[in-house]
């Protein structure tokens, strides 16, 4: 078996689990609980449920940044981070590193005390901040996936 293909299967399933997992947070979790009737509890219904998939998008999301280092390694494309064409690249990259500095180590290291903030009594304010700030970077990933795929096939260059 050629290892660079089964590189590139886990770097598309990693990502299908992972951008799939933040569209179904953003678009169907979200908006559900901001709608119910259980107004103080929204927060801590949405931290519960999505503290049950931070772990499935930390392996995720390593599984994609080990297998695209890896890709980059067997083709041996590192100077492609140097050339402007390649840009879809350097999102790829900088898509990645946003989410495992936010997976990692801000959500672990500065929000691990969730209940802090439902007890504060501003759940409201701060679900739709957090619906927000996910559809920004939904939004983003699915702009990442659609000029990467162009680009990895050369349709941007």
């Amino acid at each position: 078996m050629n290892n660079l293909t089964i590189a590139r299967a886990i770097h598309v399933l990693s990502i299908i689990i992972w951008v799939g997992g933040v569209g179904f947070v953003t678009a169907v979790l979200i908006p559900t609980i901001r709608r119910s009737t259980y107004k103080k509890e929204q927060l801590s219904i949405f931290n519960a449920i999505e503290n049950r998939f931070a772990l499935i998008a930390r392996f995720a999301v390593a599984f994609a940044g080990i297998s695209g280092i890896y890709m980059v390694y067997a083709l041996n494309a590192w100077d492609r981070f140097t050339e402007i064409r390649y840009f879809w690249m350097h999102a790829m990259a900088l898509l990645w590193l946003m989410f495992a500095i936010a997976l990692f180590i801000i959500e672990p290291f500065f929000f691990k005390n969730h209940g802090r903030i439902v007890k504060e009594d501003c759940a409201l304010t701060n679900l739709r901040k957090t619906e927000i700030v996910h559809w920004i970077i939904f939004i983003l990933s699915l702009f990442t996936i659609f000029v990467s795929v162009l680009g990895a096939h050369g349709l941007l260059y």
